[in-house]
């Protein structure tokens, strides 16, 4: 069945615009797509697709194919087998990173001391501007410890697929104590 439609769809050729293969228990992501310039909507939606295959998993042929809406939930395409990160027990961070989280605490604070002596110093406040917030204790800090992705639900106003639960957020967490008490959807991203 799946092959009688992205036949019908190549025969369309430039004119091809949609195609809709929901469900359809393929197992590859069909290559010949980069042979469709008009097409705008792809829907490969809840299928067994494993991966991207190697004719559109580049951005060149994304861009070539210039695709409006592409779905691909309910595909494995990600690996959802948790690892364990190897950690040094003997973190310690720089000078640079304690006085600018020192500085930050005390801004937050309301310091007028260090509020008034802010502002002689631009380089300081450039450095601090650049501040990230902590996914778990909220704190800021500027050298992140660990990148991290937390999955949350889609605001009410995005248009987007009603099948679409969570979707992805990066976070950074500011240190391992605050990594290993977060919560149960937040996960650190490692290079495998």
């Amino acid at each position: 069945m799946a092959e009688r439609l992205l036949i019908r769809a190549l025969s369309g050729g430039k004119s091809t615009k949609i195609i809709t293969l929901h469900g359809k228990k393929m197992k590859m992501m069909p290559s010949t797509l980069e042979k469709l310039p008009g097409l705008r909507t792809l829907d490969l939606q809840n299928n067994l697709i494993p991966k991207v295959c190697p004719e559109i998993s580049t951005l060149i042929q994304f861009q070539n194919l210039k695709l409006r809406e592409f779905y691909c939930e309910g595909n494995p395409l990600f690996l959802k087998q948790p690892i364990i990160a190897a950690y040094k027990e003997d973190d310690v961070w720089s000078l640079q990173e304690i006085t600018s989280r020192f500085i930050m605490h005390q801004l937050a604070e309301n310091n007028p001391f260090l509020m008034h002596a802010i502002e002689w110093y631009p380089e300081v406040r450039n450095k601090i501007s650049q501040q990230k917030k902590c996914a778990v204790c909220g704190n800021p800090f500027i050298t992140p410890w660990l990148e991290c992705v937390q999955f949350v639900p889609p605001s009410k106003n995005w248009k987007i697929s009603k099948n679409l639960h969570l979707v992805p957020l990066q976070t950074f967490t500011c240190s391992r104590k605050c990594f290993t008490h977060r919560s149960r959807n937040l996960f650190g991203i490692a290079q495998t």
